[in-house]
């Protein structure tokens, strides 16, 4: 059978297994992508050609997710081979663990408040003000509006009570959603209008027929556009879902309001959305800065100009170069060739996965570190490929750089280096001492406190806010940069990547995209912080995906600029050694000790486990000796005394020395 008729068989397979949803097109297109990648008949394909068609697709910069779908695609085709075949023997050259990878940890794309405004500011038209309020207010899919009808609308509004209609959603499953009196107005003003039709859908274009979902797309992106928003129909979905999460209501409400049939459903649409987190991050910045506010001058609200706060020119920003590879060909000629080929395919590998700011110097970095430990292996024993390593081998490494002063970290991170070179040999069968991967890790010593003390962070503040309204957009910049790394604890990648999309000053957040791990995040900003973003924006104009730190000239900054700035403000303040990491570690340590729960901190910082929050924020002395003397009181209270006579402190050591003289140790 040939391969149209084969695909044509699986299209129909997809149809009977997954009715009503879109899978049977995108597998088909997936697999026709595979397809195009590798010709051999079916039965010759094996998991290395997959290990092939997997590395092509993430080196030409196709997200992860989209990856793990194409490869789901393939296996499912498989499955169907060998069930049409009745040869279920039939080896899957899939292995799903090994080729899907990892997917990043994406939050939702939601809209900020103030831009849901601009775009509403944008319609005018009856008709389309009907169903964006559908979307932002219900929660709507794009496919759930256009397939609505007149009868659908149950019931107006009654009272308090909000307007009922019923929806069909994904898998054809009914569902009955709520619509407030605000909105349902809007919907009427359209119905209305709309008189009468011989069609019952709601939303008709301007011949009569059936409002698209492409309609509806088309339409948005053109509102969107007008307002200076790159938007699309489901961010509306996950702007009404982050709106009720933060108003308060029960996320199982909410997953039967937005049909959803599993909970976990619902966490990927609220996941940045974390009303406690918000409010225990801002009562503790609340009793961080109540000790300096006299000092301070108090934060503007978001809407009202700076008058003190002088114009400066617009900074047109100069797009960031894309990032060059290094020059593959170039690096470790002078290693023996299976070894060179195995360290570059490693790098490679990684390459995709990098922020593209932070690409080249990470390869570069890598490259530079392997090549240092080829050089020391081939200086001690020859060998000529990688799979001659031996657990001798590592041990000496070992105690060669712990000898030479080397960090036990730096010492395991280029060990990591060895081992997955190592673990991608032998996935492809290729011959590796096994004996590797026995090798144990140096233990990590109980780092030494990073943070600021108490008086360095309060007179580094004070320095900040004391030229606040500064004229000099250096200084505007600087004053931005270290508030926000100091209360929010950014990483300075991560600070250097934001873009303007990214922040939410209104609701006092922003977003990090893809940071450590390839994981977005929800950060919290502190009044202080707002308010010198907010002097540093002062009317600038920027389009959504610009960076937010640009340089007078227009150029974004680096890391190499923030920590270079970092450390000329800190010697300004009579701080040794200042860099970004360690405003980080200070803000994790101020938190703690201001009250915040330790789980939350890791949440803010973008932790995987508690243990490495740990290793930042450090109880300071007081607070132990506060949070002692709280709960034993709240102990003592409801249980009964352990003395009725409690001895005063003054005469502590007199009595115990009583207590002691009656001992009779003549036992």
């Amino acid at each position: 059978m040939d391969t149209e008729n084969i695909f044509a068989e699986f299209e129909q397979y997809l149809r009977r297994r997954f009715p009503e949803r879109r899978t049977a097109v995108d597998y088909l297109s997936d697999l026709r992508q595979f397809r195009s990648v590798c010709q051999k008949p079916w039965r010759e394909i094996s998991m290395h050609d997959m290990d092939a068609f997997v590395e092509q697709q993430r080196a030409s910069g196709l997200k992860s997710a989209t990856v793990r779908r194409r490869v789901a695609a393939v296996k499912t085709f498989f499955d169907f081979l060998a069930e049409e075949s009745g040869d279920l023997s039939w080896p899957n050259p899939v292995r799903f663990k090994r080729h899907a990878g990892k997917v990043e940890r994406r939050l939702p794309r939601d809209l900020r408040d103030e831009d849901i405004a601009r775009v509403w500011h944008e319609i005018g038209c009856v008709r389309d003000r009907a169903w964006f309020a559908l979307m932002v207010r219900a929660g709507l899919r794009v496919g759930e509006v256009v397939t609505l009808k007149v009868g659908d609308v149950l019931n107006p509004p009654e009272g308090e009570r909000p307007a009922r209609i019923r929806v069909e959603g994904k898998g054809r499953k009914e569902r009955v959603v709520w619509l407030s009196a605000d909105a349902y107005a809007v919907l009427a003003e359209w119905l209305a209008e709309r008189g009468e039709s011989r069609l019952a859908h709601i939303f008709l274009n301007a011949r009569g027929q059936p409002l698209s979902a492409n309609g509806i797309q088309w339409l948005l992106h053109r509102y969107g556009r007008q307002a200076g928003i790159e938007l699309t129909p489901h961010q509306l979905r996950h702007t009404f879902a982050r709106q009720l999460t933060e108003a308060g209501m029960p996320i199982t409400s909410l997953g039967k309001l937005m049909g959803h049939s599993q909970i976990s459903t619902t966490q990927i649409y609220t996941a940045g959305a974390d009303p406690q987190l918000a409010q225990a991050y801002q009562t503790a910045m609340q009793r961080l800065e109540r000790p300096s506010c006299a000092t301070f001058p108090p934060p503007r609200p978001e809407n009202l100009p700076m008058a003190d706060a002088p114009s400066l020119p617009a900074v047109r920003p100069i797009p960031r170069p894309e990032p060059q590879s290094p020059d593959w060909n170039l690096w470790g000629t002078h290693l023996p060739e299976a070894i060179r080929q195995a360290s570059l395919d490693y790098v490679q590998r990684h390459w995709s996965a990098w922020p593209a700011s932070r690409r080249r110097g990470r390869a570069l970095s890598m490259l530079n570190e392997l090549k240092n430990l080829w050089d020391w292996f081939l200086a001690h024993r020859p060998i000529s490929v990688p799979g001659e390593l031996g657990l001798k081998d590592l041990w000496n490494y070992q105690t060669d750089q712990q000898a030479k002063g080397y960090a036990a970290g730096t010492i395991n991170r280029r060990l990591d280096y060895v081992l997955g070179i190592a673990r991608a040999l032998a996935e492809r069968d290729q011959p590796v001492d096994q004996s590797v991967f026995r090798i144990r890790y140096i233990p990590r010593p109980e780092s030494l406190p990073r943070h600021l003390s108490a008086d360095e962070s309060q007179g580094l503040e004070e320095f900040l806010h004391q030229r606040l309204n500064t004229s000099d957009p250096r200084l505007r910049l600087e004053n931005a940069c270290l508030l926000v790394l100091l209360h929010s604890g950014l990483r300075a990648g991560e600070c250097v990547d934001l873009r303007f999309q990214d922040l939410d000053l209104s609701g006092k957040r922003l977003v990090v995209r893809q940071g450590k791990g390839q994981r977005d995040r929800l950060v919290y900003l502190s009044d202080s912080a707002c308010q010198a973003i907010q002097i540093y924006l002062h009317n600038s104009q920027r389009r959504q995906d610009d960076p937010v730190w640009l340089q007078k000239n227009g150029q974004p900054i680096s890391t190499e600029w923030l920590r270079k700035h970092v450390a000329q403000v800190g010697a300004a303040v009579g701080i040794e050694n200042l860099y970004p990491h360690r405003l980080r570690h200070t803000c994790a340590t101020r938190l703690l000790n201001a009250g915040m729960d330790i789980t939350r901190i890791q949440k803010l910082l973008g932790h995987e486990t508690v243990a490495t929050t740990m290793i930042y924020a450090r109880v300071q002395d007081a607070t132990v000796e506060a949070d002692y003397r709280r709960f034993t009181n709240h102990i003592e209270q409801q249980q009964t005394p352990l003395s009725n006579t409690p001895i005063v402190a003054a005469d502590w050591p007199t009595q115990v020395v009583k207590v002691q003289d009656t001992i009779d140790n003549s036992v």
